[in-house]
């Protein structure tokens, strides 16, 4: 008894086998591979799997060996991976189908046979979405193969008759077929899994990369995308990805950028003329072109091949697209696919990233603007009172201060999107301070501890405002006046600015308030301050005020040394 059962054990595990190694070599195909490989199935391809899985179970039919007016077999081996693999329903079509060739071969255990067969990959389907999202699903394939199979000798005793002849039939078959069919399904299931495997890695790799290349991109793309830009990118690209041909880059109407093969005809600022890149933009869906007709290029014998084009979106609407071509045919891999959609999508990224950047960059120029136009009426006309003063109490003060006003003046007028040296804000500072020194005749005094390695680029208007401030809510409010210091020194990778006085200070509440932006308050210098170096240096450089209530207040600036040199490459990006 033992030997038969071992024979027939054998004999299943050969033709079993056989069908493995096909599956194997089948796991490797493009056309099987991208079927799999999809969460959400068409119909048409529905169809296919629900054939395939069906041709394998009638395979395993054939295969079998008969047994006691029955079949010893691996059918059930092809309509459960179905179920397991694509669902309920291309379970229970397969099923179907080699349910149908079952029945179509008779014998006394046809209907237990055949209803079983069903049974087994609609019950398979079902347990579909239970595993679908494991890493390792062969553990849980071999379980409830062996279940289905025990259910299906179970199934064959009670349907079939005569009674003692099936009991008879599932002693024989039953132990092999429960334990080489579940054997099967596992390692049919696992031949399945290494495609998935397969995909992970080309995943993160193509992740890793894209990664690495955004990084490098960031410092042009953070001025949002456009031509210099984007030839920068696409170089990047191009030098970092083996392989490319080409690499472009469009707007909706026009190539912004093309680097490698092909860029004597597919020249930057033409107008898109291949019809696959214009259907990209057009839908907003990615598109895989493998040959030169599909590509559409009417320039003759041009070496592109084949190419993936990418959306480039922002806020979901497509502005421009990302092609990376290749020079052979068929050549365009899941590998670059990913790469692409991963670029694609950390450029959109970067993008919608550098327009709020705009955005707030340009609320900072309209503050400064505003804050230019606040100090000019007031600050004009109460400095000429003092110099109408002076003209006949001192004539030198009065030319002095008229010297004054004129340079304060000067330096009001910078472009506000460009840095200035420290020591250019200082004396923008110095000018101010000596005219508010004249019209308080003794009451305000200012005292310079700037260290002479503080060597750096800053905003303009950055400390006036913070001087403006401490003049006037915390030096004038006392009856003897006050004295204000600003300090400068270098500490680690940073230079601290500080602007200090003695005066009346402030409730820790109002620290708050006057750093919040309101655009119905009339003095917005604090909150200029505040954001536009968040803005520019990040949210940890903002201004840091500290106030003691009738001791003073002491109000610093953090200035990174670092970001000298990125502000002039800045600078340089504006300008072209």
């Amino acid at each position: 008894m033992l030997q038969h059962l071992v024979g027939i054990a054998k004999h299943l595990f050969t033709e079993l086998a056989v069908v493995l190694i096909f599956v194997f070599f089948l796991s490797k195909a493009k056309v099987f591979k991208n079927i799999m490989l999809k969460r959400d199935t068409s119909w048409p391809e529905k169809v296919f799997l629900t054939v395939f899985f069906g041709l394998i179970g009638i395979l395993g039919t054939y295969n079998g060996i008969p047994i006691e007016k029955t079949i010893a077999n691996t059918r059930a081996v092809g309509v459960i991976v179905a179920g397991l693999v694509a669902g309920p329903t291309v379970g229970l079509g397969a099923g179907l189908i080699a349910g149908i060739h079952r029945f179509s071969l008779g014998g006394y255990t046809v209907f237990a046979s055949s209803f079983s067969t069903v049974a087994e990959g609609f019950l398979a389907g079902l347990y579909y979405d239970k595993i679908r999202y494991k890493k390792v699903r062969w553990p849980y394939a071999l379980g409830l193969a062996l279940g289905l199979e025990i259910l299906h000798m179970g199934v064959l005793v009670i349907m079939s008759k005569p009674l003692a002849q099936a009991v008879r039939s599932v002693e024989m078959i039953g132990p092999p077929m429960i334990i080489i069919n579940a054997l099967g399904v596992a390692a049919f299931v696992a031949i399945l899994e290494s495609v998935y495997r397969d995909q992970e890695k080309r995943e993160a790799t193509a992740a890793q990369l894209a990664l690495q290349i955004a990084n490098e991109t960031l410092p042009f793309l953070r001025k949002g995308l456009n031509r210099y830009s984007a030839e920068k990118t696409a170089k990047i690209i191009f030098e970092m990805v083996e392989g490319l041909g080409a690499v472009a880059i469009t707007t909706p109407k026009k190539i912004l950028a093309f680097v490698g093969t092909g860029s004597d005809h597919h020249s930057p600022e033409t107008d898109i003329f291949t019809q696959s890149t214009a259907e990209v933009l057009e839908t907003g869906e990615y598109s895989v072109v493998q040959t030169k007709d599909e590509i559409g290029c009417p320039t003759d014998n041009c070496p592109l091949a084949s190419k993936v084009t990418v959306p480039l979106k922002e806020n979901n609407e497509v502005v421009g697209s990302l092609v990376l071509y290749k020079l052979t045919e068929q050549s365009i891999t899941p590998f670059e696919i990913e790469l692409a959609l991963g670029l694609a999508q950390l450029i959109s990224t970067q993008i919608e990233i550098s327009r709020g950047q705009m955005q707030s960059q340009l609320l900072a120029e309209a503050e400064i603007r505003a804050l230019q136009a606040q100090i000019n009426p007031h600050f004009l006309f109460n400095a000429l009172n003092t110099i109408v003063y002076y003209c006949r109490k001192d004539p030198e003060m009065a030319r002095d201060l008229l010297i004054h006003l004129g340079e304060f003046y000067r330096e009001n007028l910078v472009n506000p999107d460009q840095l200035v040296d420290l020591d250019t804000e200082l004396k923008h500072v110095d000018s101010y301070i000596k005219i508010e020194m004249a019209r308080f005749r003794g009451k305000l005094q200012v005292i310079y501890q700037i260290s002479p390695e503080c060597k750096c680029m800053v905003p303009p208007l950055i400390l006036q405002p913070i001087v403006e401030n401490a003049i006037k809510h915390g030096i004038l409010p006392k009856k003897e006046g006050g004295i204000i210091t600003i300090s400068g020194k270098v500490s680690e990778d940073k230079v601290i600015l500080a602007v200090e006085d003695n005066g009346v200070g402030m409730k820790p509440e109002l620290i708050k308030k006057v750093l919040e932006y309101n655009p119905d308050r009339k003095n917005i210098g604090l909150s200029n301050v505040d954001s536009r170096l968040k803005n520019i240096y990040g949210s940890n450089f903002g201004l840091q005020i500290e106030s003691w209530p009738g001791r003073g207040t002491r109000a610093t600036i953090p200035i990174p040394l670092r970001k000298e040199d990125e502000s002039q490459e800045d600078e340089g990006l504006t300008g072209r």
